[in-house]
């Protein structure tokens, strides 16, 4: 039987880097039950060297966007507790957008939904230091966020 090969290949998916330039990935531990998914925004969790999940308390440090790992011991896009979690510290990498967005915008997160958005801080939709959409991107579709984790990265919500 002949292999047959996927005609065009994305260019990118939610939590990988969208190009080889320069990244740093730091490593932190899943906290508490439930998931965590790929493209999000992490804060310090409480126990040492833990993450959690980006909430809408204004001022949060901000470690960075979680990464896809291909080797999880289970199928899916998304951590669970205690799996060691990639972070993007500094790059440029896939998000899930929850509105259409425009190149060089800041980039800011709806922790209502999970997604990425331009729109204007809110009670659920929080700025995210140093994070910038790339490109010009859809509602519903993967887009790019450009990473520089500031220091201090701390969140901003209305």
């Amino acid at each position: 039987m002949p292999m047959t090969f996927k005609q065009n290949i994305d260019a990118y998916a939610v939590g990988r880097r969208a190009n080889m330039e320069e990244w740093t990935t730091i490593t932190r531990t899943k906290e508490g039950s439930g998931t965590l998914a790929f493209g999000v925004p992490v804060m310090p969790g409480t126990g040492a060297h833990t993450c959690i999940v980006l909430d809408a308390t204004n001022g949060r440090n901000v470690f960075g966007i979680t990464e896809a790992v291909a080797v999880l011991p289970r199928p899916g896009d998304t951590y669970a507790q205690y799996d060691n979690v990639a972070i993007c510290e500094s790059g440029v990498i896939g998000v899930l957008l929850g509105a259409n967005v425009t190149r060089g915008a800041q980039a800011r997160f709806n922790t209502a939904n999970g997604t990425w958005t331009g729109a204007a801080q809110s009670a659920s939709v929080v700025t995210i230091p140093g994070a910038q959409f790339d490109e010009d991107g859809s509602n519903g579709a993967v887009g790019i966020v450009r990473y520089r984790r500031p220091v201090p990265s701390v969140s901003v919500s209305g």
